[in-house]
């Protein structure tokens, strides 16, 4: 929060001038005054300073007591409710220093009987109240976490802290009681000597309060004001200046807007700090957070098959750090068929992440048994379609395909968007036969499968729905961009194609994708042509390919 100070003029003369005005002013007040005037205005004078010192030193400790107590309420309740231990801090310093403080406290009320009761009830209602805050902070360091927060709702530690407030406050009436009690001594001393020393003492009286209400204005104020200041500072408030004082003498006044340029500059470094600290923690966080769906929703690495390219990338969604459900993975089977798979579990956050990935694992599993796509989605299906999370619309779209290095593909998608083929031909949408319902949508139902193949050179893409669903305005991105992609980078690498897909995508969508977004490609090899005659033999489509050694 920026802050402004407005420097003002200095009207207030120097400090010489008017110390040299005040001690001509109180050369001709001794003049006039006799000696019993000039006694019983030195007794009074003194008994005012004493009164205002006395009062301020009382005040000053009180609320340093005061003070270390709001710390350890702060710092008791913060590790009372949450167990973190940066809240002992505060806790453990005003531990330390309150007794010392007490200690402070009760040589400033010096001999005064009430101020001493009265000391001796607040030292009471402290000791009170941190012997239940130490009780709640050995609950918790013991684990005795529901002892602790139940013993904390009881409000008790809360109930002693009023009772200190009460003393506390009752103690600080009784300071300013005692201080008018004192001024108003000093009015009466004051006044018999104006009595006694007659109209000389009268103008004398008069002319030393023009005098001390001069040093009020020009000095004292000011002072008080810094002083104010210099509290508020010590407490952490550092979004109120000190007020200039135009009659302030010039010397304060500089002192003033010294003062005022030192807290904004405080306060800059503090926002700079804080700033620097929160950005520091949002990074850790998005690192924790991309860590964890690394693990789970992504595969280590891709299988490796001969005839064939695998290429995969995922891109998390660029906003808030929304962990979404997207998710791949590929398998080599047994028969050396490659299965592959791309997800999408509906919503963001830990619950869709949960969910995604544990339908992958499951898919691990059931391709490892039978890899024969209608079975596969059914089984996964079976464990999607539970009544609480159709309840919170937690449901999953899901391409799968196997793939034999020869080319030949049989695919399902369960409400997932199709295929794209690129071939040295062109690049299209591949149609399935009949489509799937979403995983978990139904207890029961059925999903096709579709059949294609794959020439030397072909490449098949599967994707999420963030992909075309990228928007510039209320155009999406479409397949039709996509293939423009593709067919542009036709004769780059596998990983290039799918790589500049994606940064395409980012592009078109103002460099931010709002949804996650995964591609996986999968390429046959192309044979070159003094090696086809030789390693190329034609495999029937509804037979599985034979693989030739070498």
């Amino acid at each position: 929060m920026a802050v402004t100070w407005r420097r003002g003029p200095f009207r207030g003369g120097s400090l010489r001038g008017v110390l040299g005005r005040l001690a001509l002013l109180t050369a001709l007040a001794v003049a006039v005054l006799a000696g019993v005037a000039i006694i019983g205005t030195i007794l009074a004078a003194r008994e005012y300073r004493d009164a205002a010192q006395d009062a301020l030193a009382q005040e000053d400790a009180a609320d340093q007591v005061l003070l270390d107590m709001l710390n350890a309420q702060a710092g008791n309740d913060g590790y009372a409710i949450t167990g973190r231990g940066d809240y002992l801090t505060p806790w453990q310093q005003a531990s330390a220093e309150y007794e010392d403080d007490l200690v402070v406290l009760r040589e400033t009320v010096g001999e005064s009987a009430a101020l001493t009761t009265l000391v001796d009830e607040v030292e009471r209602t402290v000791n009170r109240w941190f012997a239940e805050a130490r009780e709640l902070v050995q609950l918790r360091r013991q684990g005795r976490q529901e002892e602790a927060l139940a013993r904390y709702n009881q409000d008790i530690s809360l109930q002693r802290f009023q009772e200190f407030r009460a003393a506390h406050e009752g103690l600080l009436d009784t300071v300013s009681e005692e201080r008018v009690a004192r001024l108003a001594r000093a009015d009466r001393r004051r006044d018999i000597t104006i009595w006694g020393a007659g109209a000389a003492g009268l103008i004398a009286v008069i002319l030393m309060g023009s005098a001390v209400r001069q040093v009020w204005r020009r000095v004292g104020r000011p002072v008080r004001a810094i002083s104010e200041g210099v509290i508020r500072v010590t407490r952490g408030r550092l979004q109120t200046p000190v007020p200039v004082q135009r009659t302030a003498v010039r010397e304060l006044a500089e002192l003033v807007d010294g003062f005022n340029d030192m807290q904004r500059q405080v306060l800059q470094q503090r926002e700079a700090i804080a700033a620097a600290a929160q950005r520091e923690a949002g990074q850790e966080t998005e690192r924790r957070l991309w860590e964890t769906v690394q693990s789970g929703l992504l595969p280590e690495r891709l299988p490796s098959q001969r005839g064939l390219r695998i290429a995969a990338r995922y891109q998390p969604a660029e906003k808030a750090l929304l962990i979404g459900g997207d998710f791949y993975d590929s398998v080599l089977l047994a028969d050396g068929r490659v299965a592959l798979m791309v997800g999408d579990m509906a919503g963001h956050g830990a619950p869709a992440a949960a969910r995604a990935t544990g339908l992958r694992f499951a898919w691990r599993t059931l391709v490892t048994a039978d890899p024969d796509p209608a079975h596969v989605l059914a089984g996964l299906n079976n464990q999607a379609a539970n009544p609480s999370d159709r309840a919170e619309g937690l449901f999953a779209s899901m391409l799968y395909a196997v793939v034999d290095r020869h080319g030949s593909v049989e695919y399902a998608p369960a409400g997932h968007p199709p295929p794209i083929v690129l071939t040295p031909d062109g690049c299209a949408v591949h149609q399935p036969e009949s489509w799937g319902p979403l995983l978990g949508v139904v207890d029961w139902a059925e999903w096709p499968v579709s059949r294609l193949r794959l020439q030397p050179g072909d490449s098949l893409v599967l994707y999420t729905d963030g992909l075309i669903e990228a928007r510039a305005g209320a155009e999406l991105f479409g397949t039709d961009r996509v293939c423009d992609i593709l067919t542009a980078e036709r004769t780059s690498a596998l990983e290039q194609r799918v790589e500049r897909l994606l940064s395409a995508a980012r592009r078109y969508n103002t460099t931010k994708l709002e949804d996650d977004v995964v591609v996986m490609a999968v390429e046959r090899k192309a044979i070159p042509m003094w090696l086809r005659n030789w390693t190329e033999r034609p495999v029937p489509e509804e037979q599985p390919a034979v693989t030739t050694p070498g």
